[in-house]
């Protein structure tokens, strides 16, 4: 008979030319979706990676505001521990010698700068004599005092 048919064999299976068209078109729309996908995400992707990098030196920056602070602190209790002796107010000079040293102490334990923490080792150890000078009301630990916030404006200033 006359008919011929238009269709392919291949491994046994019959595929018309529009299922041929179809597949093609999948394939096609597959890679455009993969395309799309990549075009949307690289932008996102660099975005990303800049805004952590902006992070990360904010992060800095707050770190080094965090560290001046502590500083600025330490510096304001040395100088109110001295003001108060040198006033003859012993008790409040005690007071502010506590957490002048208690500041240091921290201040010694948590920071990075080795020069820091060695010069804040060094101003430690005067701490025993300092309050015990101040609770027995000797005014022969201002030389001390001054000493100490001598060595804070000098090791603390950045």
């Amino acid at each position: 008979y006359g008919i011929t048919c238009r269709c392919f064999v291949h491994s046994g299976i019959q595929e018309t030319s529009g299922e041929k068209v179809m597949r093609n078109r999948l394939v096609i729309w597959s890679i455009l979706l993969i395309v799309g996908f990549l075009i949307g995400f690289i932008p996102q992707y660099a975005r990303s990676h800049r805004l952590q990098q902006n992070v990360s030196a904010i992060d800095g920056q707050l770190a080094k505001c965090r560290s001046a602070e502590q500083l600025s602190q330490l510096r304001s209790s040395a100088t109110l521990m001295y003001l108060e002796a040198t006033q003859k107010n012993y008790g409040t000079s005690g007071d502010y010698a506590g957490r002048f040293f208690d500041q240091a102490q921290h201040l010694a334990n948590d920071t990075q700068d080795e020069a820091l923490r060695n010069s804040l080792r060094e101003l430690l150890a005067a701490r025993d004599q300092i309050t015990a000078g101040l609770a027995k009301g000797d005014d022969a630990v201002v030389p001390a005092m001054q000493k100490i916030l001598a060595g804070v404006e000098q090791n603390t200033t950045q």
